[in-house]
Protein backbone atom coordinates (compact mmCIF):
# COMPACT_ATOMS: atom_id res chain seq x y z
CA UNK A 1 0.00 0.00 0.00
CA UNK A 2 1.50 3.53 -1.04
CA UNK A 3 0.62 7.23 0.32
CA UNK A 4 -0.92 8.08 -3.18
CA UNK A 5 -3.56 4.63 -3.18
CA UNK A 6 -4.64 6.01 0.31
CA UNK A 7 -4.91 9.53 -0.35
CA UNK A 8 -7.73 8.19 -3.46
CA UNK A 9 -9.49 5.97 -1.07
CA UNK A 10 -9.93 8.57 1.88
CA UNK A 11 -10.50 10.84 -1.16
CA UNK A 12 -13.46 9.11 -2.69
CA UNK A 13 -14.66 8.03 1.34
CA UNK A 14 -14.62 11.08 2.88
CA UNK A 15 -13.87 14.02 0.28
CA UNK A 16 -11.01 16.61 -0.23
CA UNK A 17 -11.83 18.87 2.22
CA UNK A 18 -12.06 16.21 5.37
CA UNK A 19 -8.25 15.15 4.12
CA UNK A 20 -6.89 19.31 3.83
CA UNK A 21 -8.08 20.06 7.47
CA UNK A 22 -7.51 17.05 9.16
CA UNK A 23 -4.04 16.52 7.45
CA UNK A 24 -3.17 20.15 7.68
CA UNK A 25 -2.19 20.99 4.13
CA UNK A 26 -3.36 23.25 1.38
CA UNK A 27 -5.68 23.25 -1.24
CA UNK A 28 -2.86 24.10 -3.59
CA UNK A 29 -0.91 21.13 -2.49
CA UNK A 30 -3.81 18.26 -2.90
CA UNK A 31 -4.35 20.03 -6.50
CA UNK A 32 -0.30 18.83 -7.20
CA UNK A 33 -1.23 15.36 -5.97
CA UNK A 34 -4.07 14.88 -8.09
CA UNK A 35 -2.36 16.66 -11.32
CA UNK A 36 1.13 14.58 -10.21
CA UNK A 37 -1.07 11.14 -9.14
CA UNK A 38 1.16 10.79 -6.72
CA UNK A 39 1.24 11.46 -2.73
CA UNK A 40 4.85 11.66 -0.78
CA UNK A 41 5.25 8.70 1.06
CA UNK A 42 5.53 10.68 4.17
CA UNK A 43 2.13 11.79 4.47
CA UNK A 44 1.12 7.65 4.96
CA UNK A 45 0.76 7.56 8.80
CA UNK A 46 -1.44 10.87 8.82
CA UNK A 47 -3.52 9.30 5.34
CA UNK A 48 -3.81 5.99 7.31
CA UNK A 49 -4.86 7.19 9.79
CA UNK A 50 -8.00 8.83 8.58
CA UNK A 51 -8.86 5.12 7.43
CA UNK A 52 -8.05 3.83 10.40
CA UNK A 53 -4.86 2.31 10.68
CA UNK A 54 -6.70 0.37 7.47
CA UNK A 55 -3.15 -1.11 6.05
CA UNK A 56 0.11 -1.86 7.02
CA UNK A 57 3.21 -0.87 5.97
CA UNK A 58 7.06 -2.64 5.43
CA UNK A 59 7.69 -0.65 8.86
CA UNK A 60 5.11 -1.01 10.95
CA UNK A 61 6.51 0.11 14.47
CA UNK A 62 8.11 2.96 12.78
CA UNK A 63 5.60 4.36 10.19
CA UNK A 64 2.30 4.36 12.31
CA UNK A 65 4.44 5.83 15.26
CA UNK A 66 4.35 2.69 16.97
CA UNK A 67 7.03 2.96 19.96
CA UNK A 68 5.50 2.90 23.53
CA UNK A 69 6.89 4.82 26.43
CA UNK A 70 8.47 2.87 29.11
CA UNK A 71 6.90 2.03 32.30
CA UNK A 72 9.94 4.22 34.10
CA UNK A 73 8.70 7.50 31.44
CA UNK A 74 5.39 6.78 32.05
CA UNK A 75 5.68 6.59 35.72
CA UNK A 76 7.87 10.11 36.14
CA UNK A 77 5.21 11.59 33.25
CA UNK A 78 1.90 10.23 35.11
CA UNK A 79 3.53 11.97 38.56
CA UNK A 80 4.73 14.71 37.25
CA UNK A 81 1.39 15.44 35.74
CA UNK A 82 -0.43 15.27 39.42
CA UNK A 83 2.14 17.61 40.37
CA UNK A 84 1.14 20.49 38.28
CA UNK A 85 -2.05 19.52 38.55
CA UNK A 86 -1.72 20.23 42.32
CA UNK A 87 0.15 23.47 41.73
CA UNK A 88 -2.81 24.93 39.70
CA UNK A 89 -4.88 23.73 42.31
CA UNK A 90 -7.01 21.37 40.50
CA UNK A 91 -7.98 18.28 42.27
CA UNK A 92 -7.09 15.18 40.66
CA UNK A 93 -9.78 13.43 42.51
CA UNK A 94 -12.73 15.15 41.18
CA UNK A 95 -11.56 14.02 37.07
CA UNK A 96 -11.81 10.54 35.28
CA UNK A 97 -8.62 9.98 33.33
CA UNK A 98 -8.80 9.37 29.17
CA UNK A 99 -5.24 7.71 27.39
CA UNK A 100 -6.28 8.31 24.12
CA UNK A 101 -3.94 5.92 22.56
CA UNK A 102 -3.61 3.16 24.77
CA UNK A 103 -0.94 1.20 22.60
CA UNK A 104 0.61 -1.72 25.58
CA UNK A 105 -1.34 -0.06 28.34
CA UNK A 106 1.89 1.22 30.09
CA UNK A 107 0.56 5.07 30.75
CA UNK A 108 -3.45 3.40 31.52
CA UNK A 109 -2.20 1.35 34.38
CA UNK A 110 -1.36 4.10 36.01
CA UNK A 111 -4.27 5.80 36.45
CA UNK A 112 -7.36 5.39 38.53
CA UNK A 113 -9.07 1.92 38.14
CA UNK A 114 -12.67 3.22 39.25
CA UNK A 115 -11.84 6.87 36.93
CA UNK A 116 -10.32 5.50 33.77
CA UNK A 117 -11.39 5.29 29.93
CA UNK A 118 -8.54 3.84 27.50
CA UNK A 119 -9.05 4.07 23.33
CA UNK A 120 -6.94 2.70 21.26
CA UNK A 121 -7.24 1.95 17.41
CA UNK A 122 -6.10 -1.57 17.69
CA UNK A 123 -6.68 -2.99 21.27
CA UNK A 124 -4.49 -5.26 22.63
CA UNK A 125 -4.85 -7.72 25.12
CA UNK A 126 -6.79 -5.29 27.47
CA UNK A 127 -10.49 -5.64 27.25
CA UNK A 128 -10.95 -2.70 29.65
CA UNK A 129 -10.31 -0.32 26.34
CA UNK A 130 -12.82 1.12 23.76
CA UNK A 131 -11.43 0.10 20.35
CA UNK A 132 -12.00 3.58 18.44
CA UNK A 133 -10.03 6.16 16.47
CA UNK A 134 -9.78 8.71 19.56
CA UNK A 135 -10.26 11.93 16.94
CA UNK A 136 -14.06 9.76 16.59
CA UNK A 137 -14.24 9.35 20.37
CA UNK A 138 -16.49 11.54 22.77
CA UNK A 139 -16.90 10.53 26.37
CA UNK A 140 -19.52 10.65 28.63
CA UNK A 141 -20.70 14.07 29.21
CA UNK A 142 -21.57 14.07 33.30
CA UNK A 143 -18.22 13.99 34.01
CA UNK A 144 -14.89 15.97 34.10
CA UNK A 145 -11.33 14.70 32.32
CA UNK A 146 -7.94 14.42 31.82
CA UNK A 147 -6.14 13.51 28.74
CA UNK A 148 -2.99 11.62 29.23
CA UNK A 149 -0.64 9.72 27.23
CA UNK A 150 1.89 9.33 24.07
CA UNK A 151 -0.06 9.85 20.64
CA UNK A 152 1.11 9.29 17.74
CA UNK A 153 2.94 12.16 16.28
CA UNK A 154 1.99 12.60 12.35
CA UNK A 155 3.97 14.72 9.90
CA UNK A 156 5.09 17.99 11.38
CA UNK A 157 3.13 17.15 14.76
CA UNK A 158 0.09 17.10 12.77
CA UNK A 159 -1.47 14.37 14.57
CA UNK A 160 -1.01 15.08 17.89
CA UNK A 161 -2.00 18.42 17.42
CA UNK A 162 -5.49 16.96 16.43
CA UNK A 163 -5.35 14.94 19.25
CA UNK A 164 -4.78 17.86 21.51
CA UNK A 165 -7.78 20.13 19.96
CA UNK A 166 -9.98 17.27 19.69
CA UNK A 167 -9.70 16.90 23.67
CA UNK A 168 -10.16 20.66 24.33
CA UNK A 169 -13.98 19.71 23.17
CA UNK A 170 -13.86 17.83 26.41
CA UNK A 171 -10.95 17.83 28.83
CA UNK A 172 -9.65 20.65 31.17
CA UNK A 173 -6.12 19.49 31.32
CA UNK A 174 -3.75 17.72 28.36
CA UNK A 175 -0.73 15.73 29.24
CA UNK A 176 0.99 14.48 26.42
CA UNK A 177 4.40 13.67 25.35
CA UNK A 178 5.02 15.04 21.90
CA UNK A 179 7.63 16.10 19.38
CA UNK A 180 10.17 18.63 19.98
CA UNK A 181 8.34 20.57 17.25
CA UNK A 182 5.62 21.91 20.13
CA UNK A 183 8.55 23.56 21.81
CA UNK A 184 9.36 26.01 19.19
CA UNK A 185 7.75 29.40 18.99
CA UNK A 186 8.63 29.89 15.20
CA UNK A 187 6.40 30.50 12.06
CA UNK A 188 3.89 27.36 11.69
CA UNK A 189 4.79 25.89 15.32
CA UNK A 190 2.03 23.23 16.17
CA UNK A 191 2.19 24.55 19.64
CA UNK A 192 0.55 28.25 18.47
CA UNK A 193 -2.26 26.42 16.84
CA UNK A 194 -3.53 24.26 20.53
CA UNK A 195 -6.85 25.65 20.88
CA UNK A 196 -8.27 26.48 24.57
CA UNK A 197 -5.15 25.23 26.39
CA UNK A 198 -2.45 27.29 27.62
CA UNK A 199 0.95 25.91 28.72
CA UNK A 200 1.76 25.10 32.23
CA UNK A 201 4.70 22.60 31.87
CA UNK A 202 7.17 21.56 29.23
CA UNK A 203 10.45 19.69 29.26
CA UNK A 204 12.64 17.25 27.43
CA UNK A 205 12.35 13.25 28.39
CA UNK A 206 14.96 11.06 27.59
CA UNK A 207 16.30 9.81 24.67
CA UNK A 208 15.70 6.37 25.37
CA UNK A 209 12.16 6.75 26.93
CA UNK A 210 10.48 4.23 24.44
CA UNK A 211 10.49 1.01 23.20
CA UNK A 212 8.88 -1.13 20.34
CA UNK A 213 6.43 -3.36 20.91
CA UNK A 214 8.96 -6.27 20.75
CA UNK A 215 10.64 -4.44 23.71
CA UNK A 216 13.04 -2.97 21.59
CA UNK A 217 14.63 0.14 22.84
CA UNK A 218 14.25 3.06 20.38
CA UNK A 219 15.91 6.43 20.63
CA UNK A 220 13.48 9.34 20.20
CA UNK A 221 13.49 13.06 20.99
CA UNK A 222 10.06 14.20 22.70
CA UNK A 223 8.96 16.67 25.04
CA UNK A 224 6.64 16.20 27.62
CA UNK A 225 4.20 19.39 27.94
CA UNK A 226 1.21 19.88 30.42
CA UNK A 227 -1.57 21.84 29.15
CA UNK A 228 -4.89 23.49 30.93
CA UNK A 229 -8.00 25.59 30.02
CA UNK A 230 -8.76 26.06 33.93
CA UNK A 231 -7.04 28.13 36.39
CA UNK A 232 -4.55 29.46 33.97
CA UNK A 233 -4.31 32.61 36.36
CA UNK A 234 -1.93 30.55 38.19
CA UNK A 235 0.56 29.48 35.01
CA UNK A 236 3.08 31.95 35.81
CA UNK A 237 3.80 34.30 32.54
CA UNK A 238 6.83 33.77 30.79
CA UNK A 239 8.69 37.11 29.64
CA UNK A 240 9.67 37.27 26.75
CA UNK A 241 12.67 39.14 25.55
CA UNK A 242 13.19 40.25 21.91
CA UNK A 243 16.58 40.98 19.64
CA UNK A 244 15.19 42.31 16.65
CA UNK A 245 18.00 45.25 17.07
CA UNK A 246 20.46 42.88 16.95
CA UNK A 247 20.22 40.27 14.29
CA UNK A 248 17.77 39.89 10.87
CA UNK A 249 17.37 35.80 10.05
CA UNK A 250 16.10 35.01 6.64
CA UNK A 251 15.26 31.53 5.45
CA UNK A 252 17.10 30.43 3.09
CA UNK A 253 17.33 28.00 -0.47
CA UNK A 254 18.70 27.74 -4.17
CA UNK A 255 17.11 24.64 -5.46
CA UNK A 256 17.70 25.66 -8.70
CA UNK A 257 14.00 26.65 -9.53
CA UNK A 258 11.72 29.78 -8.45
CA UNK A 259 9.86 27.14 -6.84
CA UNK A 260 12.68 25.77 -4.52
CA UNK A 261 14.56 29.07 -4.26
CA UNK A 262 13.72 31.94 -0.80
CA UNK A 263 15.58 35.32 -0.78
CA UNK A 264 17.97 35.31 -3.41
CA UNK A 265 19.08 38.34 -3.26
CA UNK A 266 20.60 37.24 0.89
CA UNK A 267 22.39 34.47 -0.34
CA UNK A 268 25.54 36.30 -0.34
CA UNK A 269 24.60 39.27 2.00
CA UNK A 270 24.55 37.35 5.70
CA UNK A 271 27.18 37.47 7.73
CA UNK A 272 26.61 34.14 9.08
CA UNK A 273 24.65 30.83 7.91
CA UNK A 274 22.72 28.10 9.74
CA UNK A 275 21.18 24.69 8.32
CA UNK A 276 17.51 24.84 9.44
CA UNK A 277 18.51 20.79 9.44
CA UNK A 278 21.14 18.45 9.12
CA UNK A 279 22.18 14.74 10.22
CA UNK A 280 25.37 15.54 11.79
CA UNK A 281 27.61 18.39 12.98
CA UNK A 282 24.91 21.32 13.46
CA UNK A 283 27.58 24.51 12.76
CA UNK A 284 27.78 27.82 11.44
CA UNK A 285 29.23 27.88 7.99
CA UNK A 286 30.82 31.48 6.82
CA UNK A 287 29.08 31.05 3.15
CA UNK A 288 25.89 29.75 1.43
CA UNK A 289 27.25 27.07 -0.91
CA UNK A 290 28.46 25.58 2.30
CA UNK A 291 25.17 24.95 4.18
CA UNK A 292 24.24 21.30 3.86
CA UNK A 293 21.60 20.84 0.95
CA UNK A 294 22.18 24.36 0.16
CA UNK A 295 19.01 25.48 2.39
CA UNK A 296 19.35 27.19 6.09
CA UNK A 297 19.00 30.44 7.52
CA UNK A 298 20.75 33.66 6.62
CA UNK A 299 21.69 35.76 9.50
CA UNK A 300 22.50 39.65 8.99
CA UNK A 301 24.01 41.23 12.17
CA UNK A 302 22.69 44.90 12.31
CA UNK A 303 24.79 46.23 15.12
CA UNK A 304 27.74 44.87 17.51
CA UNK A 305 29.38 43.10 14.40
CA UNK A 306 33.00 41.85 15.86
CA UNK A 307 30.94 40.51 19.27
CA UNK A 308 28.42 39.22 17.39
CA UNK A 309 30.56 37.23 15.34
CA UNK A 310 32.30 36.08 17.89
CA UNK A 311 29.15 35.06 19.37
CA UNK A 312 28.38 32.83 16.43
CA UNK A 313 31.41 31.32 15.52
CA UNK A 314 33.00 30.68 18.76
CA UNK A 315 30.72 30.74 21.80
CA UNK A 316 27.16 29.27 21.15
CA UNK A 317 27.23 25.71 20.56
CA UNK A 318 24.59 25.43 17.91
CA UNK A 319 24.63 21.38 18.27
CA UNK A 320 23.28 22.14 21.92
CA UNK A 321 20.92 24.67 20.73
CA UNK A 322 19.34 22.55 18.29
CA UNK A 323 16.39 19.96 19.05
CA UNK A 324 16.66 16.10 17.59
CA UNK A 325 13.01 15.40 15.09
CA UNK A 326 11.91 11.74 15.54
CA UNK A 327 13.77 10.76 12.69
CA UNK A 328 17.63 11.64 15.20
CA UNK A 329 17.96 15.00 12.43
CA UNK A 330 19.08 18.23 13.96
CA UNK A 331 17.03 20.94 13.90
CA UNK A 332 16.76 25.09 13.93
CA UNK A 333 14.60 27.53 13.93
CA UNK A 334 14.11 30.90 14.16
CA UNK A 335 13.11 31.40 17.80
CA UNK A 336 16.46 29.10 19.05
CA UNK A 337 18.58 31.12 17.31
CA UNK A 338 17.19 34.63 18.92
CA UNK A 339 17.12 32.70 22.22
CA UNK A 340 20.63 31.78 22.05
CA UNK A 341 22.00 35.33 21.73
CA UNK A 342 19.44 36.36 24.06
CA UNK A 343 21.02 33.71 26.55
CA UNK A 344 24.29 36.85 26.12
CA UNK A 345 22.39 39.52 26.69
CA UNK A 346 21.51 40.55 23.28
CA UNK A 347 18.15 41.91 24.44
CA UNK A 348 16.05 44.39 23.06
CA UNK A 349 14.99 47.24 26.03
CA UNK A 350 11.05 46.62 24.71
CA UNK A 351 9.89 42.98 27.16
CA UNK A 352 6.60 41.77 27.32
CA UNK A 353 4.85 38.79 28.83
CA UNK A 354 2.96 35.76 27.16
Amino acid sequence: MTATKLFYEARDKLGLDVIRYNVGIHHGTIQRWVKQQKVPENYFNDLNFLLDNKYQSKNQSRDIDQFYTNDKISKYCFEKTITVLQKLDIDEKQYHFIEPSAGCCNFFNLLPKNRRVGVDVEPKNNSELIKSNYLNFYPKKDKKYIVIGNPPFGLRGNLALRFINHSSDFADVVAFILPPLFNSDGKGSPKKRIAGYKLAHSENLPLNSFEYPNGKQVNVATIFQVWSKINTDKIKNKINHTCKNYIKIYSLSDGGTPASTRNKKMLSKCDAYLPSTCYKGMQVYDEFEKLPHRRGYGVVFLQQKPQLKNLFYDKINWQKTSFLSTNSAMNLRTSLIENAIIKFGYIDKNIFTN
